[in-house]
């Protein structure tokens, strides 16, 4: 089919060959004769793994007809005709040849992980298409809204059955024990049971670690060994976890989602799955990602039952009933719409356009994009256009985190002027990428790869290829007194100031170091890694640097004048000051002479920072903010957004021209609040208002009834029950659409009824209630028809009526 159309969507069960037949078949058909295709593995470990395996399909070495290339590795040549790459690879190829020019078909395999490079690589990929028509592209899933995807490609769906075994799924009750410890219980007598190597699915290296020493407890057989199989682990470490054991030895490979997908863990025919996966979701606000421990999809959990029935029947172990597995999500979500999006910023940058450019499956999160951008242009790697800058494509030329090229470029401009600080950098970038530092002893660890400890040892490879980059050579002796300055380059953002008993980060946000920490009390720290605990942002590795430090290895910090009000001296105050991003590094006095739009920024600033409480609000304005926010809820999306949210976002545009003649805050509490927020209305809106939410209800009786639209359960009124009387229809608003809800009161206006529907009270409940009422207030009028009576605010002497 790819030679008729040149999208297809391929959809078909885990261990259907997708990743290992697929390939070396198109590979032989006449269409693909001579031509290169680039298999795209979201996976470094799957990438070498599926190479190999389709390398001695074909009786040859990797590197000949198929080959890898992953980061800061490769094994191919001028022959390869099949390229299998991790995909931040493809995009740097994209990047590279904006036209693919030597490359024939793309090939998205277990797109249904959705990560955050397989979306961008598919969208760059549908650019490139049209510059190379003769580029084919085949996206391949397991598990995946086909339909959704098909639409987006413009791309037929191909089905597969495939020849995957039959896995018997079998649910477990969950118990009050630790999951981990439930998953090494089920998976030791799934063992005994089967006899069988087993493959148990845990959420992440705390929950293995837990797992293993319980087994480990158990006494178990030599012929069985415990193996773990995480990201964090070197390749060559989890490649001992997925070769098959030797005859009459078994295994436990206690895995992360890592093993969901393309890897064949030999010798696997039971699946323990503990249903629960870590999630990393970024929160813009503190630029923190949040690690949490999530239960995972129906399709999720397919792929990890799919991994017992690739070699023959197998069976998977579900912590869980069947019962609370139909009521997980159908689907993962796309990382798009949850990671840290700066890679992904630049490489949009890099292309040329801005994100709303591409043609996206799903629109990546626009808080995070924003984030993302602020931090580059800190990192003056985008100009405030958002395009990349000559400086933001040398940082992008260095392959690496865009963050510590950020680094490695400042210690190339210093070498000259202090001898190994480049070599220096290296080392720190080279620890920095690989993530797994100890936050108790950066200084320590950076001795050791200097020293070229065993440990290391790939570590000190990358170094050297970075310290080519610099133009250096390895250092006898390391300046580690700049550590500091060159971490500053990194993470600008992350430069925290002591506040109270914690820090703030220059991009505002607020952290906290472990009580007994080295660096308590330092004035100030570089705040390198971050984790949110308990909804409390924890600084775990830091370092410690000086204001000289600071405002010397920095860009220029220029002195700048800020006014503002202060509640304690009852009035503006003016100071000159040196700010690095949301902290204020030194202050000095300035003379006190405001203009009104230094005043207007003062009380802006006050109001932004102590909230929309400053402000007048009485009843009305609370009113007229729910009526608006119900017709936004009713599809009126014309209408300004007038939420407490909003409104703080918009004080310049609402409130600002108000602001530069107020002198005082007694000035401020008379700002005619309700007023401002009538004016953001336009006429025809507020005619719309008045008549779709009207403030008032008109009773029977002419009376007008507050309507009250900021209670739970949508808009109310209260009235006396007699005001009723020979109503027939339930009142309304939106033009009939929305019943209001009444509350009926006594003659003492005490509550004597709720409803929505007038006419089944009085067929069913008035006569009821009319008998209650009618030995308490005798003088008021309780007919025996209320629905044919006329409506009253008076007794019945007064209405001239007397009883026979």
């Amino acid at each position: 089919m790819l030679h008729q159309v040149p999208r297809v969507v391929l959809a078909a069960p885990p261990g259907a060959g997708k990743s290992t037949y697929l390939p070396l078949y198109l590979l032989q058909q006449p269409s693909f004769m001579g031509k290169r295709i680039v298999m795209l593995e979201p996976r470094r470990l799957a990438a070498k793994a599926i190479a190999a395996y389709l390398a001695e399909q074909l009786g040859e070495t990797i590197g000949q007809t198929v080959g890898y290339q992953i980061r800061q590795e490769r094994q191919d040549s001028a022959n390869t005709r099949l390229l299998i790459v991790t995909e931040g690879i493809l995009t740097r190829k994209i990047q590279q040849d904006p036209e693919l020019s030597s490359i024939d078909l793309l090939i998205f395999d277990e797109f249904h992980e959705r990560s955050l490079h397989a979306d961008l690589g598919l969208a760059l990929a549908l650019e490139v298409q049209q510059l190379n028509e003769r580029l084919k592209i085949l996206v391949m899933s397991a598990t995946l809204d086909t339909s959704a995807l098909a639409q987006y490609l413009q791309a037929p769906v191909l089905h597969s059955e495939g020849r995957s075994y039959p896995v018997t799924i079998k649910y477990q009750p969950l118990s009050k024990d630790p999951i981990a410890i439930q998953c090494a219980r089920q998976a030791l007598l799934a063992y005994e049971q089967h006899q069988s190597s087993v493959l148990v699915f845990l959420p992440g290296q705390a929950e293995i670690s837990q797992a293993a020493d319980w087994l480990q407890s158990q006494a178990l057989p030599a012929s069985v060994k415990v193996l773990a199989l995480v990201g964090s682990m070197s390749i060559a470490a989890q490649q001992a976890a997925i070769v098959a054991p030797a005859p009459g030895a078994y295994k436990i490979v206690l895995a992360t989602n890592l093993a969901e997908t393309s890897l064949t863990i030999e010798g696997i025919n039971v699946v323990v799955d503990s249903g629960q996966a870590r999630r990393a979701s970024y929160q813009a606000r503190s630029g923190i990602s949040r690690l949490e421990t999530i239960a995972i999809s129906q399709a999720a959990a397919t792929q990890r039952a799919g991994r017992a029935g690739r070699l023959a029947a197998g069976y998977c172990y579900r912590l869980d009933s069947a019962e609370q597995w139909q009521r997980r999500p159908a689907f993962e979500p796309a990382e798009i719409t949850l990671a840290e999006l700066t890679a992904l910023r630049v490489e949009i940058a890099v292309w040329g356009c801005q994100p709303e450019d591409l043609a996206w499956l799903t629109t990546p999160s626009s808080t995070n994009l924003a984030a993302a951008t602020a931090l580059l242009q800190q990192l003056q790697v985008l100009d405030l256009q958002g395009q990349i800058t000559a400086y933001g494509r040398v940082l992008y030329a260095y392959g690496t985190d865009i963050r510590l090229a950020s680094m490695l470029e400042h210690a190339k401009t210093l070498q000259q002027q202090q001898a190994g600080i480049g070599w220096l950098a290296s080392l720190l970038a080279a620890l920095l990428e690989e993530g797994r530092i100890s936050p108790d002893d950066l200084y320590g660890q950076l001795q050791q790869l200097h020293a070229r400890h065993p440990r290391y040892s790939r570590q000190y490879q990358q170094a050297l290829q970075l310290a080519k980059r610099l133009n250096c050579q390895p250092s006898a002796t390391l300046p580690v007194e700049q550590v500091p300055a060159l971490l500053l380059r990194a993470y600008p953002d992350r430069l925290a100031q002591r506040r109270g008993q914690g820090y703030l980060l220059a991009n505002g946000a607020g952290a906290q170091l472990g009580a007994d920490h080295a660096l308590q009390q330092q004035p100030y720290i570089i705040a390198v890694t971050l984790q949110q605990v308990q909804q409390q942002n924890r600084i775990q590795l830091a370092i410690a640097i000086d204001l000289d430090a600071i405002l010397t290895s920095w860009h220029a910090l220029p002195w700048q004048t800020s006014t503002g009000w202060d509640d304690k001296l009852a009035g503006f105050y003016s100071e000159q000051q040196r700010q690095f991003g949301q902290l204020v590094l030194q202050r000095r006095p300035a003379p006190l002479q405001l203009t009104a739009q230094q005043k207007q920024h003062a009380w802006l600033a006050h109001i932004a920072k102590h909230g929309l409480a400053l402000l007048p609000f009485t009843a009305t304005c609370w009113q007229l903010q729910q009526r608006v926010a119900l017709l936004h809820a009713n599809q009126f999306t014309d209408f300004p957004d007038l939420s407490d949210s909003a409104l703080l976002a918009n004080l310049e545009n609402w409130l600002g021209p108000y602001l530069a003649d107020v002198h005082k805050a007694s000035q401020l509490a008379q700002l005619p609040l309700y007023d401002l927020l009538w004016q953001q209305l336009s006429f025809q809106q507020q005619q719309q208002v008045k008549q779709l939410l009207p403030e008032t209800w008109q009773a029977p009786t002419g009376s007008n009834v507050q309507i009250d639209y900021s209670l739970p359960g949508g808009p109310r009124f209260s009235v006396r029950v007699q005001e009723m009387y020979g109503q027939l229809t339930s009142p309304s608003v939106l033009n009939g659409q929305l019943p209001l809800t009444v509350t009926l009161l006594s003659p003492g206006r005490q509550p004597l009824q709720i409803t929505r529907d007038l006419a089944s009270f009085w067929q069913q409940s008035w006569q009821d209630v009319k008998k209650e009422m009618k030995g308490r207030y005798p003088k008021h009028f309780w007919p025996d028809d209320p629905a044919q009576a006329r409506p009253t605010t008076k007794t019945k002497k007064a209405m001239g009526y007397e009883p026979k």
